[in-house]
């Protein structure tokens, strides 16, 4: 169930997940990144079970109580590209991407809000590991853009 809850979230983008079911390592081919703003510091730590249920349920109460703005969001989002499709000016998309810009907005409150939630579950021990993981991350994604873009490329 928790990995239908997670894939429903991440799938929508509303909410920003990680993969917790069995809070193991990532799995080959998921890059970091794809885990969401703001929850990437869960990767790769060791959970208790009683850590596990408390993500749970804090992730299922934020899916539940997000729910009809992700589907708003993508029905907004649907308009839009209908709109375009049909030809429709920039003034009456306008009002549509305003909207779909304050959900978006809203959104990006609630995944602070569910970040800092999931940050309370854990111990010092495993922030000050969440840190070094981050650190690593982040010295892979500079050495990945000189690989690709070489030494002294402009970043994107």
């Amino acid at each position: 169930m928790l990995k239908n809850l997670l894939a429903a979230a991440a799938f929508t983008g509303f909410i920003a997940t990680a993969p917790l079911a069995q809070a193991q390592p990532m799995e080959p081919g998921f890059h970091h990144g794809e885990m969401g703003v703001g929850l990437e510091f869960l990767h790769g730590l060791s959970l208790t079970d009683a850590q596990k249920t408390q993500i749970h349920d804090i992730l299922k109460t934020s899916f539940t109580a997000h729910k009809g703005a992700m589907e708003q969001m993508h029905a907004l989002h649907e308009q839009i590209i209908g709109s375009l499709l049909a030809g429709s000016s920039i003034a009456q998309i306008r009002p549509l991407v305003k909207q779909e810009e304050a959900l978006r907005s809203q959104g990006d409150e609630s995944r602070l809000e569910l970040a800092i939630q999931l940050r309370a579950v854990l111990t010092p021990e495993q922030l000050t590991q969440a840190a070094a993981t981050h650190t690593k991350l982040q010295s892979l994604d500079e050495q990945e853009r000189e690989v690709m873009h070489g030494a002294g490329a402009p970043q994107e």
